[in-house]
């Protein structure tokens, strides 16, 4: 990728920072190059006429003013897509429009890979936090007199570095964040334009990630309102409807089922029958597990009681069997105090025919909206289900779908999605779905959903 640092080798050779240049003279802003040689064929880094005048603002407040020179504002500032690769640095000059004007500036804006900067021994900054920055992005602004020859010429260095918020969804690292928050960055970039100072300048943008767009959680998650999560104790609290819910999943308790004593003195000689009907019983173990639930703003105690098969033969990290299984049917009970109240199943893996998640279109993961394509041919990606845990409380039938790719929980009342919630162990933040629920069955659905007999082994 020599040919990519072109452009480098001219900052470093050419360079004059000028510190005036007297009277104040006329400045055309011919032309916005652009090329990305991560995504040659993407639309992300087109830049629209509009962003190009907002570069043109920012040079005059950073630059053009404190040179002394008058943009005229006449001139429509041409934009150039570059399409290979040895043409970056390579700047074609046409004045047939601006023959008369002093000065003509020229923008050239590249995104390389941060292998490919930081290998260049040209960029001889210190340059911190490199295992975090995920794509770099030149910019060099030069103005070159009459005769053609360059009277100032400076180069700013942008490490981008995605940072989470609070979107849902599919992460993608090409591009690492939306086309608005970009051309934000890059505009920050600009205003860092100056006529002193070093010849290459480094600075750092924190971008939120980009999320490939599904048919699974982005229209059912649109546009609602996040409720964060205070998880810094013992307990998560949350304000909601103007009050102060505080919930505890206390540490569950598990007891180990002798399948072996078949007399009605074993404690578990109810369940016997349902651990008689699995198969390959050898080296698997079988446990009653109690999770205690409280919700402490309503002063209500909660348990559940299930009945889990380990295996220890299998592999954690295999998708297929998990280690840790529930036996079948309706046997877990749910419990206010000491009434039973309701019953569940837990569904491993549920089928999910249809759901995907496409990484040539991308949004912020909140307001899908605003969705870009990217002009690329990615597949296609399978949305997968880690469990599905389903019953009764009362009159009411619900149901929690568990996605731990992306750390998310969907909890549905009556066949309606009701609430969702972002956190693997711990809630991060909620979303209510739909208003007018009890917040006593919601509050216990949360607390269901964040229990430790659902957590995956580490």
């Amino acid at each position: 990728m020599k040919k990519s640092f072109y452009f480098l080798s001219l900052v470093f050779t050419q360079c004059i920072c000028i510190a005036t240049f007297g009277q104040s003279k006329q400045v055309v802003f011919e032309q916005v190059q652009m090329y990305s040689s991560i995504q040659p064929e993407g639309k992300y880094w087109h830049p629209s006429a509009t962003q190009v005048q907002a570069f043109a603002s920012m040079l005059d407040t950073a630059l053009f003013n404190p040179l002394q020179l008058k943009r005229d504002t006449s001139f429509i500032t041409k934009i150039k897509i570059l399409n290979k690769p040895n043409q970056i640095g390579k700047i074609v000059i046409d004045w047939n429009q601006s023959q008369t004007a002093e000065f003509h500036a020229y923008l050239e804006i590249y995104e390389l890979l941060p292998e490919q900067t930081f290998s260049n021994s040209m960029v001889n900054i210190i340059i911190p936090k490199k295992d975090s920055i995920q794509s770099t992005w030149f910019l060099t602004c030069t103005i070159l007199d009459q005769t053609k020859k360059p009277v100032f010429q400076k180069t700013i260095l942008i490490g981008m570095i995605p940072i989470t918020n609070q979107g849902i969804g599919y992460p993608i690292n090409v591009p690492v964040t939306t086309p608005k928050s970009l051309f934000r960055a890059i505009q920050s970039g600009v205003s860092y334009f100056d006529k002193d100072g070093e010849e290459l300048a480094y600075i750092e943008a924190k971008v939120p990630i980009s999320y490939a767009s599904d048919n699974f959680t982005m229209l059912l998650l649109q546009a609602k309102p996040r409720i964060t999560v205070d998880t810094s104790k013992d307990f998560f609290q949350f304000i909601q409807n103007n009050s102060r819910v505080v919930l505890r999943t206390p540490t569950a308790m598990m007891q180990k089922i002798d399948t072996k004593d078949k007399t009605t003195n074993n404690p578990f000689f109810a369940i016997l029958p349902e651990i008689k009907k699995r198969t390959n019983t050898l080296f698997k173990e079988y446990y009653q597990v109690i999770q205690p639930l409280r919700n402490t703003s309503e002063n209500k105690d909660y348990a559940l009681e299930a009945y889990i098969e380990f295996n220890p033969m299998v592999d954690p990290e295999l998708r297929a069997t998990p280690p840790i299984r529930f036996l079948p049917d309706s046997v877990h009970k749910i419990f206010a105090d000491t009434n039973l109240i309701g019953r569940f199943k837990v569904i491993e893996q549920p089928t999910n025919t249809g759901l995907i998640f496409n990484s040539n279109q991308i949004y912020n993961g909140y307001d899908s909206s605003s969705i870009y394509s990217l002009n690329s041919n990615y597949p296609k990606g399978v949305i997968y289900l880690s469990k599905s845990v389903e019953g009764r409380i009362g009159k009411d039938a619900f149901k929690i779908l568990f996605n731990n790719d992306i750390d998310v929980k969907i909890i549905y009342l009556n066949n309606v999605a009701i609430m969702a919630a972002k956190g693997r162990n711990k809630p991060n933040y909620i979303i209510p779905l739909l208003q007018g629920y009890p917040s006593s069955i919601t509050s216990l659905l949360l607390l269901m959903a964040y229990s430790e007999i659902f957590q995956s082994p580490n």
